[in-house]
């Protein structure tokens, strides 16, 4: 038996911050509002919060655009050509004037033909003896692998359900005080106000609540697919309101 124990973070710390996708909504805002410059800057603010290739390619993209129409065109065609040799075939994220998208399509070709151009490593030959010692060489199945990591979800998705009683508890203390009329509520607008509050803890709680059930339903399912075992494992939540307890049997 495994016994771990989850302090629950305050509900605003749960919140999803600033990503990436945000700087690029606004990038595309700023560029079609014809606000070049300040885009401009927002694509350099942008590169340094973390990202994968494909937006690396998006803000290379933007980037060229942006200074094309700044009359930047060498530096618009370096924009390009590094967007595009990470990736030829990206499509523009907007739609551009004809003139843009034909010297796009001439940079397009060119990295390609770049691409085309560059050596390839040689192909390391494929070793086909057996290893020597195979009980040392051979390495976990996938199956246990799952079963390994489903410890994960498990505890990320006790959390969050947790959180999310929280919230519903909070919206229903909101909503009794209400029903049973409060003696400190002495007007129409703390009426309005308590009930709204009430609302956005039950949004907040049922979406956590969600988001924990199939987080726990993976862990469970990654859990039975890594075993042999045809049990399932046993997993439950409890909370005193300011703590979370996850308890179950994990090997």
């Amino acid at each position: 038996m495994v016994l771990l124990l989850i302090w629950v973070l305050p509900i605003p710390t749960l919140a999803a911050r600033g990503s990436i996708r945000n700087h690029l909504l606004l990038i595309q805002q700023l560029l079609v509002s014809t606000d070049y410059e300040r885009a401009l800057d927002e694509v350099q603010v942008a590169r340094q919060e973390p990202h994968g290739t494909d937006e690396d390619v998006t803000l290379s993209l933007y980037e060229g655009i942006l200074l094309y129409e700044l009359r930047r065109k060498d530096e618009a065609k370096a924009a390009f050509r590094g967007a595009f040799l990470l990736d030829p075939q990206a499509p523009l994220p907007v739609p551009v004037s004809p003139k843009i998208q034909a010297d796009v399509d001439t940079f397009r070709q060119q990295a390609e033909a770049e691409l085309k151009a560059m050596p390839h490593p040689p192909t390391q030959p494929e070793d086909v003896s057996p290893p020597k010692n195979p009980s040392v060489a051979s390495t976990p199945s996938p199956p246990s692998r799952l079963r390994r990591y489903a410890l994960i979800p498990a505890l990320a998705g006790g959390a969050v359900a947790v959180a999310g009683g929280i919230s519903w508890g909070i919206a229903r203390g909101e909503y009794n005080r209400l029903r049973h009329d409060d003696p400190r509520i002495v007007n129409t607008a703390q009426v309005e106000q308590i009930g709204s509050r009430g609302r956005a803890w039950q949004t907040v709680g049922f979406s956590l609540l969600g988001v924990g059930a199939a987080s726990l339903v993976t862990a469970a399912g990654m859990y039975l697919l890594g075993a042999p075992d045809p049990s399932a494992p046993t997993i439950g939540v409890s909370t005193n309101g300011t703590s979370a307890v996850l308890y179950g049997r994990w090997p």
